[in-house]
């Protein structure tokens, strides 16, 4: 079953933008039609039932009510499936869509995913350098052995039922809500990253949401030498977040003070030391260990804790700080030359080999 949520968003006066998919045929009337011999699709015409989206609310209140209605389908026994798969419309979805395989435990998935552009102008080049700067970024935490290692697109997740009901769903936000969502469930259970072919993205220039993809690509392209652009955090904020997930352990019994001398123990140059701990300092990391030793009673716990802690959202801020203490974002040209190295091995140049050796990692299929 397809759950198709139309909506258009206040900052859109075309009231006529929604009008050719609410006359299809096959998306008309109150009950799921046929969309082929095995998919139904439902629609859930959000503008005619509350008109436009606020601004503040935007993709984050679709993809809500969408996997709502799943829900409570689910509870009144009419869908067997615990998992709900979320999309875009401009999303090509291979025919395996519903056969990734996640581990039992897992709460939710974010699934293979690639850009793709009818042509090969400013615009792909753009995607392909942006779709780039998302997998550095996993695959720097993935070196880290950070346990929030996972993209976050709305547009390539599944979620399980029961976790999504525990998190409350999808927040009401006009962009992040994917990330919000997963930083969340992934506190609950593990978030799988299964292999199989890539959901294809079309590519956009866009300014519909505050950031993210479109406004992104927009940027970049307008850039005289787009791989110049300074758009990749510097690997030593991944050194330096990987000695902090080692040290981390034995804090357990020790001060705070001594973390400077444990991430220099683990190899980082006094400098890149002392500025992880001005961050963590600011993050508040004295109280929050002072929580994780208080109501843990091994090391497993104590882990845990400051995991729940140290999330997705705090890792983010722990390389921002980093990034403004003196590690500077970096360029591509740039990057190929800075350890530490976590890219996979091999004599890759261009921007297009990166990505199709990234997705070889994962197993990914275009």
């Amino acid at each position: 079953l397809v759950v198709l949520v139309l909506n258009r968003p206040a900052s859109d006066p075309d009231v006529n933008a929604n009008r050719e998919l609410r006359e299809a045929p096959q998306l008309f009337g109150d009950n799921p039609a046929q969309l082929t011999n095995s998919v139904a699709v439902y629609l859930l015409d959000l503008e005619t039932l509350n008109g436009p989206t606020p601004q503040s609310q935007g993709v984050g209140l679709a993809r809500k009510v969408g996997c709502d209605l799943a829900i409570k389908w689910m509870a009144q026994g009419a869908i067997e499936s615990d998992w709900i798969y979320c999309s875009d419309a401009d999303a090509q979805l291979p025919s395996e869509y519903f056969q990734y395989n996640p581990p039992a435990n897992a709460t939710a998935m974010s699934l293979p995913f690639t850009h793709v552009f009818a042509g090969k102008e400013t615009g792909y080049a753009a995607t392909a350098l942006y779709e780039l700067r998302l997998h550095h970024y996993v695959l720097g935490l993935e070196y880290a052995g950070s346990p929030y290692a996972f993209h976050t697109l709305g547009s390539s997740l599944a979620v399980k039922a029961q976790s999504y009901m525990q998190v409350r769903g999808f927040p009401k936000r006009s962009g992040a809500e994917d990330f919000y969502l997963l930083n969340k469930l992934a506190k609950l259970g593990p978030i799988a990253r299964p292999d199989g072919p890539c959901i294809k993205l079309q590519a956009r220039q866009s300014d519909r949401v505050p950031f993210g993809t479109g406004p992104a690509v927009n940027e970049i392209s307008a850039a005289d030498s787009p791989q110049a652009l300074a758009l990749f955090y510097h690997p030593e904020s991944f050194a330096a977040l990987k000695a902090l997930l080692l040290a981390v352990t034995g804090l357990e019994s020790a001060t705070n003070s001594q973390l400077a001398g444990k991430l220099i123990e683990l190899g980082l140059e006094p400098g890149l030391a002392k500025a992880c701990n001005t961050s963590l300092a600011n993050l508040g990391l004295e109280k929050a260990l002072e929580h994780c030793r208080a109501h843990s009673s091994d090391t497993s716990s104590y882990l845990r804790h400051f995991h729940q802690w140290f999330d997705g959202f705090r890792t983010l801020k722990f390389i921002h700080a980093l990034r403004d203490s003196g590690y500077p974002n970096c360029s591509f040209d740039a990057l190929k030359k800075s350890p530490p190295a976590f890219w996979p091995q091999g004599n890759h140049q261009e921007v297009e080999q990166w990505r199709e050796a990234i997705c070889q990692h994962w197993g990914w299929q275009f």
